[in-house]
């Protein structure tokens, strides 16, 4: 009994080593997407057979006319690999990382691990594991699973998939507050779609949904013979047509002793304060600003929280510093930290900006 007892233990420890042995290593989207920014604000990641179908090929040759010149090679690169994903930090930085076969022909790409080659626009990520963060939770299935997947975290959720054959694609969109406009929004690209030639056949397949009072599903079935690529081009110029004027924005002076030092308002744009580094930080500090996207590209720094000593509302979006376009969070602290004597802060608030003057006194 004794024997027959140690045999089938050593027998079940066999068995448990030799399946530890021959369990598969992380997959090539796992390891892409382990390698990614921590503080990552939105994540694309595909297989690149996926992005090589020529559909989807064809739409990602339209959107990349938009991206630097020095990214075409990372464009090839992603089709012709297992597995790439690419992020938005809050810092405005990118970074792309794939995984694959053989050493690419791309000086915009430099190796970061056996099979593992990295690109970036700024910064470098400085921790990796952004999968692994709970705001993630909802999106992870997805982007380790799905041909293409895409998922967005600012001040509306995004969270999208698709599949080149047999084709499908959604989008969610999971709005705070009241989401008619989003829904009207929507509706009326759409609409606009239908009415032209080129893209008739694809705005008849695409059907949005109210799926719960804060949230918009977008579907598409197979567009058959319609041309995606039209449509992404149309969709993008389109994004790229200034809204509607909107009435000017109304900045003025916060109330008197504001803030733990005295600062001095005039005119709600001119502000005269003991200490432009000191006074301007609590940009950073207090509104913890994040990149604003439009149409890919970070347009400035949206306030998460309200300075209400500078007069500065959650939302609005900090543009330019001294005339410069600010597109990190990593910048404006650089330009702030250095600045004396007297400066500029361009403001977008409701549509339109205004440009504050500051000056030490």
């Amino acid at each position: 009994m004794v024997i027959g007892a140690r045999i089938s233990i050593g027998l079940a420890v066999g068995l448990a080593v030799a399946a530890a042995c021959h369990r598969q290593g992380p997959t090539a989207r796992e390891r892409v997407l382990a390698g990614l920014p921590a503080d990552a604000v939105a994540v694309v990641a595909a297989d690149g057979r996926a992005l090589s179908h020529p559909r989807l090929r064809a739409v990602l040759d339209a959107a990349a006319v938009r991206w630097p010149s020095s990214l075409g090679c990372v464009v090839d690169a992603a089709v012709a690999s297992d597995a790439v994903a690419a992020t938005l930090d809050r810092a405005g930085n990118v970074t792309v990382i794939a995984a694959l076969p053989r050493p690419p022909r791309c000086p915009a790409l430099s190796q970061r691990a056996p099979g593992l080659w990295i690109a970036t626009l700024g910064a470098g990520p400085a921790a990796t594991g952004g999968l692994d963060d709970p705001r993630f939770a909802r999106a992870r299935p997805y982007l380790l699973a799905s041909p293409i997947a895409a998922a967005v975290l600012g001040d509306v959720h995004v969270l999208a998939a698709a599949q080149p054959e047999p084709f499908d694609a959604w989008v969610a969109i999971d709005v705070p507050g009241d989401a008619d406009p989003v829904a009207r929004a929507i509706a009326e690209q759409i609409t606009r779609l239908g009415h032209e030639p080129a893209t008739a056949a694809i705005a008849a397949r695409v059907h949005a949904a109210r799926t719960a009072p804060g949230q918009l599903v977008v579907r598409m079935t197979d567009p058959g013979d319609g041309d995606l690529a039209a449509a992404a081009r149309s969709l993008l110029a389109w994004a790229d047509e200034p809204g509607p004027r909107a009435p000017p924005a109304a900045f003025a002076c916060p109330a008197s002793g504001t803030g733990a030092t005295v600062i001095v308002c005039s005119d709600g744009t001119r502000y005269r304060v003991a200490s432009l580094a000191s006074e301007l930080s609590a940009i950073l500090d207090t509104g913890r600003p994040v990149p604003a996207v439009a149409s890919g590209s970070v347009t400035g720094l949206r306030l998460g929280a309200a300075v209400r000593e500078l007069g500065l509302d959650a939302g609005d979006v900090i543009v330019a510093m001294a005339g410069r376009v600010v597109t990190s969070r990593k910048m404006l602290a650089d330009w702030i930290a250095h600045s004396r004597g007297e400066t500029t802060v361009t403001v977008r608030r409701g549509g339109t900006e205004a440009v504050l003057q500051f000056a030490e006194r």
